[in-house]
């Protein structure tokens, strides 16, 4: 089992709070240096450390509700291989496909790296992300929260940022109580000091009227009067937008569409949101590595759909589909090359 602390020279890369591992409810948390599983519904159950090195493949798929899937291959030391599938709920009008991609993309990226030098090493994976009993205590023999001595932290636990989390939702309870009490205690103070204005009191005695003195008129003395000239109302006119060629420089992603489409585009860590409608182009921060589109029609017509991805004005990689309502997923790798060779890919 892993520990749920992180060490010096470790840091978060991602996180997911509702996945389900193998039927099983889990938070997922990716580091630069492992996978850590949390199960759920065994809160005292230490988190499963998932290496690098024994990740042997990484796919990704749909199941038969349409949520996305990312599928791990692991290595376990009696020489099979262990699946886990983690599986994105979606709920209504929520789309994860692009999550689960940039999961997979930084699990490969990772994987490759760990595994240049020694290559695929077995690891044991304990219940209840293989088949087997349950324990009822931690794995350290004690509690969760008991750690070897001399071992150096970078930041706090899981549980411990669950706490803190939930004492600092006591606090800002607590405050906004104290706020509505002085907002009263100052209404009270209030009524009682500007009360007495409000009590009637007795009306004084008249006093006779002095006697009018005549005062001489004083004709007014007529003032110019301000002209107001009305402003010409002015209507931006904003220009037709034309469609660009092809550029030149960089790396580009062309949609091709009648109708509308919206999906992600662009290399591990630097995905972007693609959305519009016609013939457009996305430019991608990449530059000899691989890139990714997973663009999904807006409508459920039958009129062809293309994705292409260019660098420095050559097509490198083309797909078209024609299917209602489709997704087209399509990557390539980025390579210093003379004359890339387009390739055009036409998906029934």
């Amino acid at each position: 089992m892993g520990s749920p602390y992180l060490s010096t020279n470790e840091s978060i890369v991602l996180s997911a709070h509702d996945v389900i591992i193998n039927t099983i409810p889990a938070e997922a948390i990716l580091t630069n240096q492992r996978l850590m599983l949390v199960d759920k519904t065994h809160p005292r159950i230490l988190p499963q450390d998932i290496l690098f090195t024994a990740v042997e493949t990484v796919t990704i798929g749909e199941n038969s509700g349409n949520d996305p899937v990312l599928s791990l291959s692991v290595v376990t030391p009696d020489g099979t291989r262990q699946p886990l599938g983690m599986v994105y709920p979606q709920g209504p009008r929520i789309n994860r496909t692009a999550e689960r991609d940039e999961w997979a993309a930084r699990i490969r990226e990772l994987s490759a790296t760990a595994q240049e030098d020694g290559g695929v090493i077995a690891m044991d994976l304990a219940p209840p992300w293989v088949p087997g009993q349950i324990p009822d205590e931690p794995s350290s023999g004690e509690t969760a929260d008991v750690v070897p001595a001399g071992t150096r932290f970078k930041g706090p636990s899981l549980s411990e940022r669950r706490s803190r989390a939930a004492g600092a939702s006591k606090n800002r309870t607590i405050g906004i109580v104290v706020a509505v009490l002085v907002v009263i205690a100052l209404v009270v103070a209030g009524v009682f000091f500007f009360a007495p204005a409000f009590i009637s009191q007795p009306l004084p005695e008249p006093t006779p009227a002095p006697t009018p003195v005549p005062t001489q008129a004083t004709m007014p003395v007529p003032t110019a009067t301000e002209v107001i000239t009305p402003t010409p109302e002015v209507t931006e006119v904003k220009p037709t937008q034309v469609a660009s060629a092809i550029p030149q420089t960089g790396v580009w992603v062309r949609v091709k569409y009648d109708g509308s489409y919206s999906g992600t585009a662009g290399a591990p860590g630097r995905i972007r949101q693609i959305a519009g409608t016609g013939d457009q182009f996305f430019q991608l921060a990449a530059r000899d590595e691989l890139v990714s589109a997973s663009i999904t029609k807006g409508d459920n017509s039958g009129n062809p759909f293309t994705v292409e991805f260019y660098n420095e004005g050559a097509m490198l990689k083309s797909a078209t589909i024609t299917k209602p309502g489709g997704t087209l997923n399509l990557d390539v790798i980025l390579k210093s090359v003379t004359t890339p060779v387009p390739t055009d890919t036409t998906i029934p």
